[in-house]
């Protein structure tokens, strides 16, 4: 699991005090890769089984863990009782705020989709707007952990305030503070392409990779020796406004010749897609990625597309389809525990 630093639990409405130290967040974190036994664990953690006993007892108060079927271990004896993740033993909230539309989607604590949204936003919608589009779709309760919202950069991580290019009027909204106390939940905000990237390391094991998004907009989310890798000012990943054709169309960033724009003017499919790969190309030289994942409104319209016109690196499109970034942002929140 990515890590993810935030104070999010802290002010978290379920009741985590059990969630106390590192060994409970590994205990978590093993369990969630599948069923294991408390001897399992406590090889896999490195912990003696006493400490073993005592973690897992707390995390079953808290409602975090249960026990399932008895599975048998590798020598002889008496079968061992497995345990899971209780899927019900909380949830967070992930929202996607698009140039046209909004995705929200309820996770259970295995990183599950149990319900979504979507919900259209107007042409040069407000903050206001996003807010009010927000509350009758996101339901706090005592099990409730937060909400994690994705959106186009730039913005500041740990600041919580967003200025999103191509959404006019959006300069240095404190969203993160807003949603909090409109919602009366703890909120984190960071950028679509990092939610996007966190989904897919959730998924499945990635080092060195690169989400490539292209919707309304495109970008980048990079993971960079399993991390997801924000920058010094939470810049990183803005790959769409990357000049790559010079004197070419005007971009909604104001300059001219950007991946995003040329990839916008091209003629027809094909020449959009050799557009994204020429980009996808120099970002593999840079940083020598090994897995590249596509994913993004485009994208999803034509796989093969894509596919065909990338460079000889790993590539493949997400599985995730529309929804990629609400679970990558809700992922924000459960990632707390991991």
């Amino acid at each position: 699991m990515v890590p993810i630093k935030s104070t999010l639990l802290h002010n978290c409405h379920v009741d985590l005090a059990s969630v106390r130290s590192h060994n409970d967040r590994t205990v978590l974190s093993l369990v969630r890769s599948g069923a294991l036994s408390r001897a399992d664990i406590a090889a896999g953690a490195g912990l003696t089984p006493q400490a073993v006993s005592k973690i897992v007892a707390r995390l079953m108060s808290a409602g975090l863990l249960e026990e399932t079927g008895a599975v048998r271990g590798g020598g002889r004896g008496k079968p061992r009782t497995a345990l899971r993740l209780r899927g019900e033993g909380a949830f967070a909230y992930g929202a996607y705020v698009d140039r046209d539309e909004l995705r929200v989607v309820r996770l259970d604590l295995t990183g599950s989709p149990v319900s979504s949204a979507v919900v259209p936003l107007a042409p040069m919608f407000t903050p206001a707007d996003v807010l009010d589009a927000l509350e009758p779709v996101v339901e706090p309760g005592e099990d409730v952990l937060g909400l994690g919202i994705g959106i186009a950069g730039p913005l500041d991580f740990r600041g919580g305030a967003v200025s999103p290019n191509g959404l006019p009027g959006w300069s240095s909204v404190p969203l993160r503070a807003l949603a909090e106390e409109r919602l009366g939940l703890p909120v984190v905000v960071d950028k679509d392409t990092n939610a996007a990237v966190l989904a897919e390391a959730w998924a499945r094991p990635l080092r060195d990779a690169a989400l490539v998004f292209v919707g309304t907009g495109l970008g980048v989310g990079l993971l960079l020796d399993g991390e997801v890798h924000r920058g010094a000012r939470s810049g990183a990943g803005e790959l769409g406004h990357t000049v790559i054709q010079l004197d070419g169309p005007l971009c909604v960033c104001g300059r001219r010749g950007c991946v995003e724009a040329v990839h916008a003017a091209a003629a027809s499919g094909v020449d959009a897609a050799r557009v994204v790969a020429a980009a996808v190309a120099n970002l593999v030289q840079l940083l020598d990625l090994d897995q590249i994942v596509l994913s993004g409104r485009r994208v999803l319209e034509s796989p093969e597309l894509y596919l065909r016109a990338m460079p000889d690196v790993d590539v493949t499109v997400t599985a995730f389809g529309p929804d990629l970034v609400p679970v990558g942002a809700g992922l924000l929140v459960l990632g707390e525990l991991f």
